[in-house]
């Protein structure tokens, strides 16, 4: 493919609101974007010795016109002006086929100029609950068989991250205490077919026996997980897979591999992106009016020099083009269900001490305590002087027959919390 054929595409599609690609140049893409990334390492290695900078984008989630602007912004991908797509092309945004096609043509005409890297997103099983399955069947109904194999065979072969100067780490999720840059290298990443399934090998799926679950776990931690505030590593219970991982976890990280800090996605930031961890964890998300128009800006962070020095550039599409304006519930529920998160968050990271203020009002050990006294356990412990009572249905379950509070119930996965975060 050529530069000339890249331009006519963003133009149809740009111009062109109901565009579709013949299902035979789709399929054509498709299988040369799958030969090219073959040869591609776990890992991409870009240098900015030449560009002297890189552009990295975070998710874009099927929003045409948020890669759109950032292209008219920053210019086209080349050997010169070099980006690094941090995962979740598709997904929620009615635009998913056009922004894949689009990267993964930048990527054909400058193989030096764009580099990919594997989302959460990028799986089957995510995209059937999330939408992109329905999008590629009702453009292409006759091919949708043909092209979502294609499509998923692209999905495993996506570099997993991207090392920039081997300073900068930049995955989709983050990283836990158990990551290992090393061995990220050399894992077979043909064989996750789905994060979500066991891995196949030479076609056939693996069982629970025979599968290496710590293996696994590294690409798992490497696209699933989310920084937190206070220190440690514990399960991500929300997502319900990964991790949430602490300050000195990240410092820990980057001193054994020499880096200076690490880039990831995956959240959704008001501002299009977000500095934690002492400045060593940075957060970039390039779909912006992701809830509703106005919700949030997207953005784009330019890695400056050899020292790669940060730059963000702040952008929020059209709202003409944006998705409909949501009903008063439907935003009192997405607040809610944000508020829910940072909370879960919070309660995970004080688990030891929450237990044991608990078992002060349970000296038999019966594991029940009745809502009063968890709700004064939750706010002398947390320090926050919350609704707890309401609270509670959101957070831990009760005896139906007693009223009383299973305590331990408060850390357990909650299942409804996840798919309200839709993630």
């Amino acid at each position: 493919m050529q530069r000339k054929d890249l331009d006519h595409l963003i133009e149809s599609f740009r111009k062109k609101k109901q565009h579709r690609l013949h299902a035979k140049y789709v399929a054509g893409i498709l299988k040369n974007a799958c030969q090219q990334l073959k040869k591609l390492p776990n890992l991409n290695q870009v240098s900015t010795a030449i560009s002297k900078q890189v552009t990295v984008c975070g998710d874009l989630h099927g929003k045409l016109d948020d890669l759109l602007i950032i292209f008219h912004k920053n210019g086209l991908p080349s050997a010169e002006n070099p980006y690094v797509f941090n995962g979740d092309f598709v997904d929620r945004g009615r635009k998913g086929m056009e922004v894949f096609l689009l990267l993964l043509t930048c990527f054909l005409v400058f193989p030096d100029g764009v580099y990919l890297n594997r989302g959460n997103h990028e799986d089957h099983v995510m995209n059937t609950r999330y939408g992109f399955i329905r999008e590629v069947k009702l453009k292409y109904k006759h091919n949708a068989d043909r092209l979502l194999k294609l499509i998923e065979a692209v999905y495993r072969w996506l570099p997993l991250g991207t090392l920039v100067n081997n300073k900068v780490l930049i995955v989709h999720g983050g990283i836990s205490d158990a990551t290992d840059i090393q061995w990220l290298k050399t894992i077979d990443r043909h064989k996750y077919v789905s994060l979500l399934r066991p891995p196949v090998i030479d076609g056939v799926a693996s069982t629970s026996e025979n599968v290496n679950k710590l293996e696994w776990k590294q690409v798992f931690d490497i696209l699933w997980s989310d920084p937190q505030r206070g220190d440690g590593c514990v399960p991500n219970s929300l997502r319900g897979a990964g991790t949430y991982f602490g300050p000195d976890v990240t410092e820990s990280f980057l001193n054994k591999h020499g880096l200076l800090y690490l880039i990831r996605s995956h959240e959704c930031k008001p501002d299009g992106y977000e500095i934690t961890h002492g400045n060593k964890v940075i957060t970039i998300f390039s779909a912006s009016n992701y809830y509703e128009t106005g919700s949030n800006k997207g953005a784009y962070l330019k890695l400056v020099g050899t020292e790669l020095k940060t730059h963000f550039v702040q952008f929020m599409s059209s709202t003409k083009s944006g998705p409909s304006v949501l009903t008063f519930r439907q935003r009192v529920g997405l607040i809610e269900t944000s508020a829910i998160r940072e909370l879960t968050t919070k309660i995970n990271n004080s688990r030891n001490k929450l237990v044991q203020q608990f078992s002060t009002h349970d000296p038999e050990a019966k594991g029940v305590i009745t809502v009063t006294e968890w709700c004064d356990s939750m706010m002398q412990v947390t320090g926050l002087n919350l609704p707890w009572r309401m609270l509670r249905s959101k957070l831990a379950t009760t005896d139906p027959s007693t009223g009383l509070v299973h305590y331990m119930s408060t850390f357990q996965e909650n299942i409804t919390k996840r798919e309200c975060l839709g993630i």
